[in-house]
């Protein structure tokens, strides 16, 4: 049986959703399927081409376990506007649809690419060649757009974002959700039935953790004190991060003499938020761009508070992926998130930690105060029950075979009607 996984995202970018396409790649392969993998060039998070790749119209690459991998050409989004992330998906979109138009036909599509307007060409182009079509929602539009600012729900825009989303949806043979807030939007709002879709959350290999890692690396690095108070951000550095409010956060904190961030990663924001900790003049603002794949769990390990800052309403539409990365490296979290948001269901399920509300730099300084005037077993008995949390949720050995159980099913309902 022939797979083709078309997927916006793809390793070696860091992307959380990058590394399940390629998982669900390899297990396919494993269980003896053939698989073809259509994704851009690694560009994400920062928008720039990797090193040791040229950019081409498309690229094939080949190795010797039937698995075939085309990167083809995209409009890399180096700001996060309206116009650069529009012109992305076109891209992708017209691109990735072009080859699967022309190639032979598979036994179905699993998609995670860029919503409305990638996905919609795709969905036109399976109905047209009759390819069944699951589809992986990482972000709910025009709901994430609304929650960014970006787009007023009652807009005209936002009207017919829902209409073609609903289109695609109901279209397709089955709907993988990350979270019940998802399924709810597309069950209430799309008119999806709860049986065409599923709730598998994000998640990563426990293996990418190295819970043994030497937590005095990036510290010895950056001069960081084994005693100082360390708060990490690990991940994209863009608008809807909102990185800024930490930041600022920090500068409030001027009475902790031990305190100190670190920021790793990049994205359209990074910049700015240099220059925002230089406004302050103060070193305690440390960045670590890039962030090699290899050092993650040594900068999550080094940390005595991981800290997830979300802008706005962004937590209403999505769940961050690094939050599970962040409890697979068994450190409390303190997220800046909507109360009965899914993030804020986690951390409390989890009992792994704090969440306060959004952009409020000030709120963010009373509760860091608090916390560091915790013991600190306290704060190891936290990091503690997030990892468990996790293990049990968030694993790939937990929610890999959920998703591939999914495609097998549907392939075995209709591959012997297209071959």
């Amino acid at each position: 049986m022939k797979v083709i996984i078309v997927s916006a995202v793809y390793p070696p970018e860091p992307v959380v959703s990058a590394q399940t396409s390629a998982q669900i790649a390899q297990e396919l392969i494993n269980q003896g399927y053939l698989v073809k993998v259509i994704a851009p060039f690694p560009n994400r998070p920062a928008g720039k081409l990797f090193k040791g790749y040229r950019r081409q119209f498309i690229q094939k690459e080949v190795d010797d376990r039937n698995f075939t991998l085309l990167r083809c050409f995209s409009k890399f989004s180096k700001q996060s506007s309206l116009v650069s992330r529009f012109l992305e998906n076109f891209s992708f979109g017209i691109v990735s649809g072009l080859i699967v138009l022309t190639c032979d036909r598979p036994s179905l599509i699993y998609a995670n690419t860029w919503p409305i307007v990638a996905t919609g060409l795709l969905s036109i182009i399976t109905i047209i060649r009759k390819i069944p079509l699951i589809i992986s929602v990482q972000d709910v539009y025009p709901e994430s757009l609304n929650a960014q600012g970006r787009i007023a729900n009652h807009n005209i825009f936002a009207r017919i974002m829902k209409l073609i989303d609903a289109f695609i949806v109901r279209r397709a043979r089955h709907i993988i959700v990350i979270s019940n807030t998802f399924a709810n939007i597309y069950i209430n709002s799309r008119g999806i039935e709860p049986s065409h879709l599923s709730v598998i959350p994000n998640w990563i290999d426990e293996k990418m953790i190295d819970m043994n890692a030497d937590t005095t690396t990036i510290r010895r690095k950056y001069n960081i004190s084994v005693d100082a108070f360390l708060i990490v951000y690990g991940g994209n550095v863009g608008v809807a991060a909102g990185v800024e409010t930490v930041i600022d956060a920090i500068h409030e904190c001027k009475d902790i003499d031990d305190l100190r961030l670190l920021v790793a990663g990049s994205g359209s924001q990074f910049d700015n938020c240099v220059q925002l900790s230089k406004a302050y003049s103060e070193g305690r603002i440390i960045f670590y761009c890039p962030w090699p794949k290899n050092d993650t769990s040594a900068v999550l390990r080094s940390a005595n508070l991981l800290v997830l800052p979300t802008r706005g309403k962004q937590t209403s539409a999505s769940v961050p992926s690094k939050l599970i990365a962040y409890m697979m490296a068994g450190k409390p979290v303190i997220a800046l998130a909507l109360p009965g948001s899914e993030t804020a269901r986690i951390i409390s399920d989890a009992n792994c930690g704090w969440v306060i509300d959004p952009d409020k730099p000030g709120l963010l300084a009373d509760k860091i105060r608090t916390i560091h005037a915790f013991d600190r077993r306290k704060l190891e008995r936290l990091g503690k029950s997030g990892r468990e949390y996790a293990l049990k949720h968030f694993s790939k050995e937990t929610c890999l075979p959920k998703v591939v159980n999914i495609i097998r099913e549907k392939v075995n309902e209709t591959g012997a009607k297209i071959f």
